[in-house]
Order: structure tokens, then C-alpha cells, then sequence
């Protein structure tokens, strides 16, 4: 009977001698015992992958992104629309604004060659320009803000190549966003939907009270031209 047991003993020792040479090479054979374990063998760490959503709610993401389509493209075309309103408008009253220009330029060069004392009249060496920079205020419009923009930071630019000091006055909000955060903007005006003759006089005290007080020697604008 003891014979017996002991030949069991033996036997359940060499079985599990074999287990533990058999084992995966993740886990060192003195882990059976204790010593080392591998972290990455550990029990009871389950890897956590994604939680993929119900098709309930990802048909309720997919009709949301195109409700946001929709009203982006109604928004964009709503947009596009003022602006063909507005360019028609310009257009109407091109003739009239051409033919004041040549009345104005006329009348200048006739007081300039009988000597008509005025401030406007009188040329001056240029260290500072005031540049009047014109955009609209709100975007969805195509590259009609884009385009005033880089009209007027090219200007900018050469400006800085001539060393010639600069301030600028802004219409329009997308104007005064982007250069009040880079450039001295000593005024700003929003433009509106339909610009009052009362707020272009406004603008223009504004210009000319900058220019016969010596603060600027010239001034530049920068605007679109249908």
C-alpha cells in the first residue's frame, strides 16, 4: 500500500515537471513556482476595444449631418444672392459715379493751375498712409472677403518694402476681425446690408479729419470691383 502511493507521488511529479516545460515562453518556468511572473500573462486584464455605436444612432448621426448640409447650402445661397443684389446695384450706379469722378478730377487740375490755396490741393512728402480697407460683414459669400483681404495685405506689404509707416480704417466686420489683430486699426465700421448715404458721410469726415490733421499724408483704398 505505501509502495503504491509512493509510485503515485513520483508519477504526479514528473507530470507536472512536464507542464511547466511545455508552457508558453511568455511565462519563465520558475513562474510555476513564484520567483518571476510576466505582467503581460497576468490574469483578469481584459483589453477594452471600441464601442461600436447601435444602428439607431448611427442613423440619427447620419440624418444630422445632412440637416447641417442642407442649412449650410440654403445659408450659401441666401448669401450668394445679396451679393448679385449688390453688384447690380453697383452696376445701376457705375454711370454716374464714373461720370462725377472725370467732373472732380477736372475741377482739381483747373484749381491746381490757378493756384487755389487748399490743404487738399497741396502735395506733401508721404510717411504715413491711412489705408481704408472695405469688406463685408459676414462670410458664406465665395472669395469676396478672401479677395478684399489679400488686396489689402499685398498693399501692406509694399508698404513695409518702402519703409513707409501705415494705420488703416476698416468697413466691414471680416475686415476689422482679421487686421485689428495684426495692424494698428485706429477706426472700424460695419457695413451693413444697405449702406445709408448718413454712414458713408460719416466715414468720409472720419478720412478727412485723419488727413488735414496730419496724421496720415495719404490715403489708400483697397475695395472689390464687379
Amino acid at each position: 500500500m505505501f509502495l503504491r502511493s509512493l509510485l503515485a507521488v513520483i508519477a504526479a511529479a514528473g507530470a507536472a515537471d512536464a507542464f511547466v516545460g511545455g508552457m508558453s515562453p511568455s511565462i519563465a518556468p520558475s513562474a510555476f513556482r513564484g520567483d518571476v511572473l510576466n505582467t503581460a500573462a497576468r490574469p483578469g486584464r481584459a483589453t477594452v476595444g471600441p464601442v461600436m455605436a447601435s444602428t439607431k444612432e448611427l442613423r440619427e448621426r447620419v440624418e444630422s449631418v445632412k440637416n447641417t448640409k442642407k442649412i449650410t447650402s440654403a445659408m450659401r445661397l441666401v448669401a450668394a444672392a445679396k451679393v448679385r443684389r449688390a453688384q447690380d446695384a453697383v452696376l445701376k450706379t457705375r454711370p454716374f459715379s464714373e461720370t462725377l469722378q472725370k467732373v472732380l478730377g477736372g475741377l482739381i487740375e483747373r484749381l491746381k493751375k490757378d493756384n487755389f490755396d487748399s490743404p487738399l490741393l497741396t502735395e506733401r512728402p508721404v510717411n504715413k498712409v491711412l489705408l481704408v480697407a472695405m469688406t463685408g460683414d459676414r462670410g458664406l459669400c465665395g472669395g469676396y472677403n478672401t479677395y478684399a483681404i489679400k488686396k489689402a495685405e499685398a498693399r501692406v506689404t509694399e508698404l513695409k518694402e518702402q519703409g513707409i509707416d501705415f494705420d488703416m480704417l476698416t468697413i466691414g466686420n471680416k475686415g476689422t476681425q482679421y487686421f485689428s489683430k495684426r495692424y494698428n486699426v485706429v477706426k472700424s465700421y460695419a457695413i451693413g446690408n444697405a449702406p445709408t448715404a448718413e454712414e458713408a458721410t460719416a466715414i468720409a469726415d472720419s478720412v478727412l479729419a485723419t488727413y488735414l490733421s496730419g496724421e496720415a499724408d495719404r490715403v489708400e483704398l483697397t475695395y472689390t470691383r464687379f
